[in-house]
């Protein structure tokens, strides 16, 4: 004798089971391209602050080298002067470098002390990846007579 044998004792997928299954591996694979998403825009942006310190930075050490003289009339520099604003944008171009040369406050009500030591600013201005302005600022303090005149 021939046994019929039933079908219904056949287990498989329901399109239902399948369509919940695609939803949940959707769900994890948005999450995941979200979280990389989100991981590459802080690793550009701390490329973006690493760039700027170190192009501030430069400036800073070349100003440095310069005579007191030169230093009274300094008030910004370029990705000629600063190869490193080339790989910041701001604006249309490049980013940007700015220079304050300003006297040094001796005490609180606004006596300004020696005319022979300056405070030096350098600023560096770009557009992060999502548009917004940054800038990094730096200062050092320049004398005319030297750090070890007596």
């Amino acid at each position: 004798m021939i046994g019929i044998r039933c079908l219904s004792n056949k287990r498989g997928f329901t399109l239902i089971e399948a369509l919940i299954a695609s939803l949940v591996m959707a769900v994890g694979l948005f999450a995941a391209g979200t979280a990389i998403y989100a991981q590459f825009t802080a690793l550009n942006e701390n490329r973006e602050k690493t760039i700027a310190t170190l192009t501030a930075q430069g400036e800073i050490e070349n100003i440095r080298g310069m005579k007191f003289s030169d230093i009274l009339a300094l008030t910004s520099f370029d990705e000629e002067d600063a190869p490193g604003l080339e790989y910041l944008h701001y604006g249309s171009g490049f980013g940007e470098g700015d220079i304050a040369v300003d006297p040094v406050a001796v005490d609180p009500d606004g006596f300004t002390g020696d005319s022979n030591i300056k405070k030096v600013s350098v600023t560096v201005k770009w557009n992060s990846i999502n548009g917004e302005t940054l800038q990094k600022t730096m200062a050092t303090l320049m004398t005319n007579d030297g750090i070890n005149k007596q």
